[in-house]
């Protein structure tokens, strides 16, 4: 059975051209789960006069009680799946028509991948959206072996499916900071079980108001991104502690790591940032090095 997770927030500027794509998939999901979060334009009613118009039996839209912020309500909107295999999706995408078809069919033949993300074709719109660039890997699919990688996706959660029994350890790692995407892909790196499907499955929009798109080149929005980086790594090493996962000493060490990125990063120690070139292995990607030398460098 396959579940499809959206949620949506004062997103009726593109929502209907990506309920269009879903609804047209060649493999249809056997349920959609739509969660707004209490938006304050008309997201609410496009979606149910939408369901409505087309008749959609197996769609069910949910409107919260109060705002819950992105990442608890997709975590939520997750939990009430019934679905073996869930897809994410953000509201304001294009899913290509079938999208659902070919890593349902990836899945399907490779039991032991317990999260599978794709490529997206990224596009802009807006006056001044923040340009993207994701790592690129070689080969049709690909398993996902450095552990340093999990940390950060390496594709965006509107991307991705996966198995339901990768929510198993999810509740004792998540808080409200952690993003569900970053957990989940966290979760199937360290168990060797995530996997990149090296092709392209939707249009993936960026624009002035995405959530992931704030703060731009700001010194203080990137030391909270730190913070954050480094209280997740916490809790990996609290539950590596206590389940004496293979992974605790790995990020004993990357905690270690972060926290003199940070530290750095406030005294703007240009050459004390160069030197942590020995420590690039920890890093969650290679280019985060030099980033931090640009943020120590710049005014």
């Amino acid at each position: 059975m396959i579940s499809l997770v959206m949620t949506t927030y004062n997103g009726e500027k593109y929502l209907e051209e990506q309920l269009d794509s879903i609804r047209d998939q060649t493999r249809k999901p056997d349920e959609v789960l739509i969660f707004d979060d209490c938006s304050t334009d008309n997201t609410a009613e496009l979606v149910r006069k939408y369901i409505e118009r087309n008749k959609i039996a197996n769609w069910v839209f949910t409107v919260n009680e109060k705002n819950k912020g992105y990442s608890r309500n997709f975590t939520d909107g997750i939990k009430t799946a019934v679905g073996d295999i869930v897809f994410l999706a953000d509201q304001d995408d294009i899913w290509y028509i079938d999208k659902i078809e070919k890593m349902c069919a990836v899945m399907d033949k490779n039991p032991q991948i317990e999260l599978l993300a794709s490529n997206v074709d990224t596009f802009y719109t807006g006056t001044s959206p923040q340009k993207i660039n994701f790592e690129w890997y070689c080969g049709e699919l690909v398993k996902i072996k450095n552990r340093k990688k999990w940390i950060k996706p390496a594709r965006p959660g509107c991307s991705m499916c996966f198995r339901k029994s990768l929510m198993d350890d999810y509740d004792e790692l998540w808080f409200p900071e952690y993003a569900h995407d970053c957990l989940l892909w966290g979760l199937a790196v360290f168990k060797g079980s995530a996997y990149l499907y090296n092709k392209s499955t939707l249009r993936f929009r960026r624009h002035d108001t995405n959530a992931s798109s704030r703060g731009r080149l700001n010194m203080a929005y990137r030391l909270k991104g730190l913070e954050t980086e480094i209280k997740i790594i916490n809790h990996m090493v609290q539950i590596s502690e206590k389940k004496n996962l293979s992974q605790e000493q790995f990020v004993k060490k990357q905690r270690n790591v972060y926290c003199q990125r940070k530290k750095i990063l406030e005294q703007k120690n240009v050459l004390r940032a160069i030197m942590m070139l020995k420590n690039l292995r920890y890093y969650a990607r290679t280019r985060y090095w030099l980033t931090d030398i640009f943020y120590c460098m710049k005014r």
